[in-house]
């Protein structure tokens, strides 16, 4: 098993890319319409601003270098590199133990069987 940083499709990414995109506004009904029924007050999403939302959900499956694998890798091989200040891991000397993976507050990590 191999770690893999990053936890989108396409490869792992470097670091702690971040980039947060705006919350889009729920739709409510009128106060007239509210008063006269018990019908719920937040309106389903449209199918457009629901994508939105979505991305912006699961779009925080990206590492933020807060250093938990860090701390919690007991063979030491997880490390930031001096060069980009992004968070290294030696797969060479990483045993995959999964711990990183379990931990990490974001999934940014995520385990993948070796070919």
């Amino acid at each position: 098993m191999a770690a893999d940083v990053g936890g989108r499709p396409g490869g792992p990414r470097s670091g702690c890319e971040y980039a947060p995109l705006p919350r889009t506004p729920r739709r409510k009904r009128p106060v007239a319409e509210r008063l006269r029924d018990f019908e719920p007050v937040v309106l389903p999403e449209e199918p457009a601003a629901a994508t939105t939302a979505a991305e912006r959900c699961f779009g925080g499956s990206v590492c933020r270098a807060c250093d938990v694998c860090i701390l919690i890798c007991p063979d030491l091989c997880i490390t930031r590199d001096p060069a980009t200040g992004g968070i290294a891991i030696d797969l060479d000397w990483c045993k995959g133990c999964g711990l990183c993976a379990h931990f990490c507050p974001k999934g940014a990590i995520r385990m993948e069987l070796d070919h």
